[in-house]
């Protein structure tokens, strides 16, 4: 019964981002196309703390239910290229691990303020940023924030 779930939440996101445009851009065409042709679904999401950088307030998460790897993906999926070059410290890495083992990494930084966008960064390619909108970002927060309590 799980899995029938997770591949509901797998479809469903599928469908989300194709009807989210196409834009060359944003991570929603780039990105979602790379999490879409892995190797399976997500079954867990990791984010570990950057210590040396975000001592007192990280705390490392582990996303194994259906609805919060939705919403990670979702703001993976919503989350817009950045222009320039970028000069950053992560919060967390991020990996998402899929039914096959595959894993995928990103740098996450969310920070504490709930009036900042996120940031995102694939590990394969660090000089390339995208920004997590408010609204996902938050969501973010909130899914954090219930995990750490």
């Amino acid at each position: 019964m799980r899995h029938i779930g997770m591949l509901l939440l797998f479809f469903s996101v599928i469908f989300i981002a194709a009807c989210g445009g196409n834009n060359s851009s944003d991570v929603g065409s780039k990105e979602a196309e790379k999490l879409q042709q892995s190797q399976g679904i997500p079954t867990l999401i990791t984010l570990s703390c950057n210590q040396a950088h975000f001592s007192k307030t990280c705390r490392d998460v582990e996303f194994d239910r259906a609805d919060e790897i939705q919403i990670v993906t979702e703001a993976i999926f919503s989350a817009e290229r950045m222009q320039g070059m970028l000069d950053y410290s992560a919060e967390y890495t991020m990996n998402i691990t899929y039914a096959d083992g595959a894993v995928t990494r990103y740098d996450l930084s969310l920070g504490a303020d709930p009036k900042t966008q996120g940031l995102l960064v694939n590990q394969k390619d660090t000089t390339t940023g995208y920004t997590i909108p408010l609204e996902n970002a938050n969501q973010l927060r909130q899914i954090i924030q219930r995990r750490t309590d």
